[in-house]
C-alpha cells in the first residue's frame, strides 16, 4: 500500500464539510452550520478518531470526494 502525500483535501458529497488532512492523525474540518462556518481541529489519539481520518483518506464510504487545495485553504482563510 502506497503512503499518501499530505496534506490531502476532501469535501463531503452534500457540500457542508471540507477537510484538510495533515497526517494520519491530524485533521482540520470546516463545517457549514446554517449561514456560518465553524473550524474544528482534531489530533487523533483514540482508535475511533484514527479510523475516521483513515476513512476520509481512503474515500471508501462514498460520502466524501477529493477537492482542490485552493477550495479548502480559501475557506480556512475566510473563517480565521
Amino acid at each position: 500500500m502506497e503512503h499518501p502525500r499530505f496534506p490531502l483535501y476532501r469535501r463531503s458529497s452534500n457540500g457542508l464539510n471540507w477537510y484538510r488532512i495533515g497526517s494520519e492523525s491530524e485533521l482540520t474540518e470546516v463545517q457549514q452550520v446554517g449561514s456560518r462556518r465553524v473550524v474544528h481541529h482534531l489530533t487523533a489519539h483514540a482508535y475511533p478518531e484514527r479510523l475516521r481520518i483513515r476513512s476520509l483518506i481512503d474515500m471508501e464510504d462514498g460520502h466524501v470526494e477529493e477537492c482542490s487545495p485552493e477550495e479548502v485553504e480559501e475557506l480556512l482563510a475566510k473563517v480565521r
